[in-house]
């Protein structure tokens, strides 16, 4: 059964919004001015960002096999250019280290460079983006933390359920709690997954579709953080839409 979190929300300084920022974006592939663009933000916001931060975008058709994909900077974002019709895309955006200070301020920058750090993340994130799935699903490519959907989500309709997996270095994370809606209703979470790292949720939205999942894991004798955080999404249109109005 699905559950529903409120959040707490009141008047945060801009101090600390800085880790929020760091930490709860993610990112993920949508159609954009009739592009693939890669969309980083939080709920509704689309935020500006350095395409240098796109580390890797790996697309595959169908048959699970690669396709060539190139990333095409622009001031403030990027797109994607694929050769053909990929089934999905992946896509690791690396947000780069965050230091908290003593004062309570947060820097983007790595602890060893921050003479008075108190604590540093170092923020990772992880798209998987299905785009022409007609039937089967195809093999995805491995990411460090992932949503992997066992049912295809296109050509369905919201309220049904689908089965998905959470993996994080390729094994089953159990425990993980999936945001179901990160636009429009981000309180809005799963039951946690099972010892297979897997839930059965409900879709969302006829449109569409963007599911986080989160993780963190500490560093050990590691000079430039003291964590490195995951979020990672799942993106998908559910009910396939036409270009002809």
């Amino acid at each position: 059964m699905l559950r529903q979190i409120i959040a707490v929300s009141g008047a945060l300084s801009l101090a600390l919004l800085l880790p929020v920022t760091a930490s709860a974006h993610g990112a993920w592939v949508a159609e954009r001015w009739g592009e693939l663009g890669v969309i980083y933000g939080h709920g509704a916001g689309d935020d500006a960002y350095d395409p240098a931060r796109i580390s890797t975008a790996v697309a595959i058709g169908e048959d699970g096999a690669a396709m060539p994909v190139s990333v095409e900077k622009r001031e403030k974002h990027a797109v994607l250019k694929p050769e053909g019709e990929p089934a999905a895309i992946a896509l690791t955006f690396d947000n780069g280290y965050w230091t908290e200070k003593t004062d309570g301020k947060w820097v983007n920058e790595a602890k060893d460079k921050v003479a008075d750090a108190k604590a540093t993340g170092h923020y990772i994130k992880n798209s998987l983006s299905l785009l022409h799935v007609h039937d089967a699903l195809p093999a995805f490519p491995k990411q460090d933390l992932q949503i992997v959907p066992l049912d295809n989500p296109i050509g369905r309709k919201a309220g049904d359920p689908i089965r998905l997996r959470v993996l994080y270095d390729g094994k089953p994370l159990a425990g993980a709690v999936v945001t179901l809606d990160y636009i429009n209703q981000a309180t809005l979470k799963s039951d946690p997954t099972d010892a297979d790292g897997e839930v059965v949720v409900a879709i969302r939205n006829d449109g569409l579709n963007v599911l986080a999942v989160d993780h963190s894991v500490p560093l050990e004798n590691d000079p430039k953080a003291d964590t490195i955080g995951y979020t990672a999404t799942l993106s998908f249109v559910a009910e396939a839409h036409s270009h002809d109005d």
